[in-house]
């Protein structure tokens, strides 16, 4: 092996490492959330605003302070990841409060698939055959749940929770293709979504014992998962990025199942099957595809 293919190696398992330890801290995110069991605005305002303290501080002591003088907007893909970001916070708390975690978690696994149908039609990346068959099976089996959800009235919900499915997938295909370092645009996103909150949350109506729990997700969970994940695609395409919300899919429910005793209806579960089976198999796919090419 090359000094080159070396290199390039060691960069694809550092970025494998950054997004594998992001993607096992954001199965913390909802069971945190429920646990505070406030009202959405409360609890979009007081996340944002936490987030941003906690990434304003990590850019102030160990970038600005020690002389990277990028403006905390980096650019137009700082301001467009910042949108994104707002839009995705707002709906992805609402989703928790009008759909299930399994449903939430099972649509959010579309990240890959949305991921992989930007870089073609931004980044002209070529989608081999069994990607094109993994977005169909994936998307047969977010109908089935969205279905479900209206029987059940979660749809809401569940549409929210693809819109925030489709704003990660492109500011992840953003960072990919600018390669610019946006980890503060998650706390400008964060900030423009609490002000918004402001306007309906009843901070003062919630109890300490939920605001602990809105902390401990705003102050080092999040940041550091969001940050790991804002990352990861400086190393690795943003599709594998994507993959490791996986994650996310396979372990919320079951702490939410152990929390609170939510089991998924049947619909769900199928559906979820559908979409859990597809990706994991597309991961395997290449993953064997990208070893056969070393």
């Amino acid at each position: 092996m090359t000094a080159v293919a070396e290199q390039k190696l060691d960069e694809h398992r550092k970025g494998l490492l950054i997004a594998g330890i992001g993607g096992i801290l954001f199965t913390f995110d909802i069971p945190l959330l429920r646990l505070a069991g406030g009202d959405q605005w409360t609890m979009i305002f007081g996340r944002g605003i936490f987030l941003f303290i906690a990434i304003f501080t990590w850019w102030y002591l160990f970038r600005w302070r020690r002389g990277h003088r990028e403006f905390f907007l980096n650019g137009w893909p700082g301001v467009a990841v910042a949108f994104t970001n707002t839009i995705a916070n707002i709906l992805f708390i609402a989703a928790i409060t009008k759909t299930t975690a399994a449903n939430l978690v099972f649509i959010l696994a579309l990240n890959p698939i949305f991921a992989a149908v930007l870089a073609w039609l931004v980044l002209k990346e070529r989608i081999p055959f069994w990607t094109w068959l993994a977005v169909i099976m994936s998307f047969i089996g977010v109908g089935i749940i969205v279905w479900d959800g209206l029987i059940t009235g979660t749809w809401v919900g569940d549409i929210m929770a693809l819109v925030v499915a489709m704003c990660t997938a492109v500011a992840l295909t953003i960072i990919r293709k600018t390669g610019r370092n946006v980890v503060t645009s998650l706390a400008t996103g964060s900030l423009v979504s609490a002000l918004i909150a402001f306007w309906w949350a009843q901070p003062l109506l919630m109890p300490l014992e939920s605001w602990g729990w809105v902390m401990l997700n705003g102050l080092i969970v999040m940041p550091l998962a969001s940050a790991l994940i804002a990352i990861g695609p400086r190393y690795i395409p943003s599709a594998e990025v994507a993959m490791f919300f996986l994650l996310d899919t396979v372990l919320t429910p079951i702490w939410i199942w152990l929390l609170f005793g939510e089991v998924p209806t049947q619909r769900a579960m199928i559906g979820g099957a559908i979409v859990i089976t597809t990706l994991l198999l597309h991961s395997y796919w290449r993953f064997r595809t990208s070893t056969s090419r070393q």
